[in-house]
């Protein structure tokens, strides 16, 4: 972290504004209905997936209650600063950029990581087994995989209605591009650690449910970058309340508590 006043900085920092100004009046109502203050209930000792704005969040059991909170608030901080500043398709790896720089800034500890293009085995491109075997690779096997299984499982199981499932689908893609964000949590030396991946996604084909779009490889490219961050504890317990109070409302508006079925 290299600035002076973190207090200062998260103060000063432009979000994106609420979901009002991206989403119709009856979206609205449906998103209103289910992105609920009871929607942000973090536990311990049982695994947990949330949706955060761009991203999927999900934590094993191990993962204490306030550290879920921690990487959650951080992880929607960093995005709706990004959003703010990079709004615009084409500036997706520059959104990427600051989101980064903005993690770093409130304590932190990001890898070094570039994008490369996934290669597909076959003809098709199909996102959710990209995940998978993307992920997998990144962590070195299969250990992070069934909770990441289990929450596509479980929201590919939502209606087209719900307002989880539309908030996810106005957050994440236009007709022709998308990108979306995997994490993983689990404490490490006591210290909570997020594997994090970022998906991009450019097709001449629409893009519908982007964590289940199929498509020719010949028409879309997707890339991924893979990397692990390290939230240094004795720096984000002095901002946590400036980044709560930051946030405020934008919470409900976009965290939401994904079913696992457990």
């Amino acid at each position: 972290m290299d600035i002076n006043d973190p207090r200062k900085y998260i103060q000063d920092l432009a979000l994106q504004n609420s979901r009002e100004s991206f989403i119709s009046e009856n979206e609205r109502e449906l998103v209103a209905r289910d992105l609920t203050t009871t929607e942000l209930a973090t536990k311990t000792d049982v695994e947990q997936s949330f949706m955060n704005d761009k991203s999927l969040v999900s934590f094993v059991s191990e993962v204490s209650e306030q550290r879920r909170q921690d990487v959650l608030h951080s992880v929607l901080l960093a995005q709706l600063a990004a959003n703010k500043k990079f709004p615009e398709e084409e500036q997706i790896k520059e959104w990427y950029e600051e989101f980064v720089k903005v993690l770093s800034n409130i304590g932190w500890a990001m890898q070094s990581a570039s994008f490369t293009p996934f290669t597909s085995q076959g003809t098709t491109i199909e996102v959710d087994k990209a995940i998978i075997d993307l992920v997998a690779s990144a962590v070195g096997g299969s250990a992070l995989v069934p909770i990441i299984s289990k929450t596509l499982d479980a929201i590919k199981g939502l209606s087209a209605s719900s307002g989880k499932f539309i908030a996810f689908e106005k957050n994440t893609h236009t007709a022709t591009k998308g990108a979306f964000q995997i994490g993983v949590a689990k404490e490490v030396n006591n210290t909570v650690a997020l594997q994090l991946g970022t998906f991009l996604i450019t097709s001449s084909d629409t893009i519908k449910q982007i964590l289940f779009f199929k498509s020719s490889k010949t028409t879309t490219t997707l890339e991924f970058c893979s990397r692990v961050g390290t939230l240094d504890e004795a720096i984000y317990s002095t901002i946590r309340e400036a980044v709560q109070a930051k946030l405020r409302f934008k919470a409900t508006d976009f965290i939401a508590g994904i079913d696992l079925g457990d």
